[in-house]
């Protein structure tokens, strides 16, 4: 059994990349009232979801042994997991750089005398 590794690097649906289709779930689920945790938790949810639709839409479970099927999930399994660690690390880096970016502009902002 082989895996086509360029399906995994590829993943965009109709040009749209996949991660940032799940960085802009994380970011709208934040704005609905996930906080914390729950916003952790709904971008690896989403990460997982989205990923292993996409790898059931691009590739097909093969037939044959048990083996060969564990290894098509859990390959696809491990995708979707992937795909949701790194959104929800480009989420919380992001969210870093902006907030020492602001707290940076913050020192430098003359003060107001009234």
């Amino acid at each position: 059994m082989e895996y086509d590794l360029s399906v995994y690097i590829k993943s965009a649906v109709q040009g749209v990349p996949l991660l940032f289709v799940v960085m802009g779930l994380v970011w709208f689920w934040g704005k609905l009232g996930a906080v914390g945790k729950a916003q952790l938790f709904s971008s690896m949810g989403t990460g997982f979801i989205l990923g292993m639709g996409y790898m059931l839409a691009v590739t097909r479970p093969p037939i044959g042994d048990w083996w060969t099927q564990y290894i098509f999930w859990f390959a696809n399994a491990v995708y979707g997991i992937g795909l949701g660690l790194i959104a929800s690390g480009f989420y919380e880096i992001g969210k870093g750089v902006v907030t020492k970016v602001v707290a940076k502009l913050l020192e430098k902002a003359p003060e107001k005398v009234g």
